[in-house]
């Protein structure tokens, strides 16, 4: 592999973090890391997906954020001769059909498979365009993803799409009418538009009809489709508790859903001895490309490497506390004060505090706390209510 990691242009920062749910609506930093260098799109109505083909036949299509209430997966599609598999369906319906629209300027082979990576809503919510595009269609995904798609996530979930959303969507009117009032014209027509985006991202993830997976797995399926072998695989509890990543063994090319994330992996809610574990498995198929849940693909192992080092660092520091009797929240504090911790840091996020701030929050205070619960034996499968 090369000696550096690509990474798209940061998107513009927006003009305020509206909302703070912990998975349902990402903080507004998520906007400016996810590694695609298109504009934020309209909420309701993302505009064509960036493509890129880092192998031939592989394609990866990055949706923009919904303006500033949500992000969306990467969508991997791998063409065959037999058909296409696709990883990922994109977080809402409209995101997905955008998608299908570039998978047919490709090739007119069906999409036979889709696989889903894991139960966040920015990866599945638009499987139900696949399933009636492609008759036939196999949805498949790892067993304990299934069970959670089948109700936990989807009320997981209500509480932003029945009071968090809406109520920020009457601020940002509010905003907008005092703009009005003051005859401030712009600002009123930037706010207006704003609200009407987010709007149309709220209509959008009611409408969803959940569909589920058709065909799970516990540890490993093998796809063979024309000339193609494409591995499902999943590490065990990772970030979620059923994560499915793929291996194409021919072209080593490794798709990983969001057990990676360029540059900054969500650690919420995640099993941090599983998590290490499921990098260490990564790295060992030393794959020509890596294909992340979010950001642009890369062709260096140098992110993962640093995002395991610092897993390991953090949970040896974390511990160590724990058994000295410190409390989660000093713990946080001590870890960001470690020089390794801060190497690694701006190793993975750079000097600009936006990132710095993100890496914080994500890769520190989440996953701190998740070494304490998992030290006290308190991970289960259920979905957490808050980090």
């Amino acid at each position: 592999m090369g000696p550096g990691r690509e990474v798209a242009a940061p998107m513009p920062l927006q003009p305020r973090v509206p909302i703070r749910l912990a998975f349902t609506f990402r903080v507004l930093a998520s906007l400016a890391l996810c590694g695609m260098s298109t504009p934020a799109a309209a909420a309701g109505a993302p505009a064509n997906p960036q493509h890129t083909e880092p192998v031939s036949g592989v394609h990866v299509f990055q949706t923009a954020p919904y303006g500033d209430v949500g992000l969306d997966g990467n969508s991997v599609a791998i063409v065959t001769s037999g058909g296409v598999v696709v990883f990922d369906a994109n977080g809402t319906p409209a995101a997905a059909h955008a998608v299908i629209a570039q998978i047919r300027k490709i090739t007119q082979q069906p999409v036979r498979y889709l696989v889903l990576s894991h139960w966040h809503w920015d990866h599945w919510y638009g499987a139900e365009v696949y399933a009636s595009e492609f008759p036939g269609l196999i949805i498949v995904a790892h067993e304990r993803t299934r069970a959670l798609m089948a109700g936990p996530a989807v009320e997981f979930n209500r509480p932003g799409l029945e009071s968090q959303l809406p109520a920020h969507i009457q601020e940002v009117e509010a905003t907008a009418a005092k703009a009005r009032s003051g005859l401030r014209k712009e600002e009123a027509a930037r706010e207006e538009a704003h609200a009407a985006q987010d709007r149309a991202f709220l209509e959008a993830k009611r409408s969803v009809k959940f569909t589920l997976p058709t065909l799970t797995f516990a540890d490993s399926l093998t796809l063979f489709l024309g000339e193609r072998e494409i591995q499902v695989r999943s590490p065990g509890h990772a970030i979620t508790p059923g994560d499915a990543y793929l291996y194409l063994p021919r072209e080593r090319v490794l798709v990983t859903g969001d057990l990676l994330v360029n540059p900054i992996t969500y650690a919420l809610f995640c099993y941090p001895t599983g998590w290490i574990s499921a990098l260490e498995r990564l790295d060992a198929f030393d794959a020509t490309w890596i294909i992340p849940g979010h950001g642009a693909p890369m062709r260096s192992e140098q992110l993962l490497h640093d995002t395991h080092d610092l897993l390991v660092r953090e949970r040896k520091l974390a511990l160590a506390l724990k058994a000295a009797g410190r409390s989660v929240e000093y713990a946080k504090k001590e870890v960001l004060l470690d020089q390794e911790v801060r190497r690694l840091r701006e190793a993975i996020a750079g000097l600009d505090p936006s990132p710095q701030e993100s890496f914080n929050v994500y890769l520190v205070d989440w996953f701190v706390s998740r070494v304490y619960e998992e030290a006290d034996g308190r991970l289960d499968d259920r979905i957490p209510t808050r980090p």
